[in-house]
C-alpha cells in the first residue's frame, strides 16, 4: 500500500514540477553583427549620433561613424577597436554578446573611452548597443550596465568625466 501511495504521489508531483523548471527561450535570437571582426565593424557601423562624445560637435548628418570621419583604428579585433591618434583616443571594447534586453535580438555590452591626450576630456560610457537589421547602422539604446566597471555604477551616473586643470 505504501508503495502505491508513493507512486500516485509521484504521478501527482512530476507534472507541476515540470511546468515550474525554467524552460529554455523557444524565441530565436536574431543577430545582424558579425561573428568576427566586430572590432572593424563598429568603425564602419556604429552611429556616433546615438551617444554623447566629444565628436558631437563635429558630427553632421554625412559624418555618422568612425570611418566617416576618416579615422583608420590602430587596434582591431573580435571584441575591440581603437583610434589612438595624435589628441584623442578612442576605443569601443566589447564585453558581452547576449539578448541583454530580452527584444530578441543581440546587443553588445560596451565600454566606450573617449580621451583627450593633455586635454580636459577623460570620459568612459557603458553602451547597449543593438543593430535592428543588416541594413541599419548599429545604434546605443538606454540601458544601465557596467561595461566599465564598477566606478561609473558606484557614483550612480552611466558615464565618467574626469576635468584635468
Amino acid at each position: 500500500m505504501r508503495t502505491i501511495r508513493h507512486l500516485l504521489l509521484a504521478f501527482a508531483i512530476a507534472p507541476a514540477l515540470l511546468h515550474a523548471a525554467p524552460k529554455p527561450s523557444s524565441k530565436p535570437v536574431a543577430s545582424f553583427f558579425p561573428q568576427l571582426e566586430l572590432g572593424r565593424f563598429l568603425a564602419d557601423n556604429f552611429d556616433l549620433a546615438s551617444v554623447r562624445s566629444s565628436l558631437g560637435s563635429r558630427r553632421t548628418p554625412e559624418l555618422r561613424t568612425f570611418t566617416d570621419f576618416g579615422m583608420v583604428p590602430t587596434r582591431s579585433g573580435d571584441d575591440v577597436v581603437a583610434f589612438d591618434g595624435e589628441r584623442w583616443f578612442y576605443q569601443l571594447r566589447v564585453v558581452r554578446r547576449a539578448d541583454i534586453n530580452n527584444d530578441g535580438i543581440e546587443d553588445l555590452e560596451v565600454c566606450f573611452t573617449d580621451r583627450a591626450k593633455g586635454a580636459s576630456v577623460d570620459s568612459s560610457q557603458s553602451l547597449l548597443i543593438s543593430r535592428f537589421s543588416d541594413e541599419t547602422y548599429a545604434v546605443a539604446l538606454h540601458y544601465a550596465s557596467d561595461a566599465c566597471g564598477p566606478v561609473a555604477k558606484n557614483t550612480g551616473a552611466r558615464a565618467r568625466t574626469i576635468e584635468v586643470k
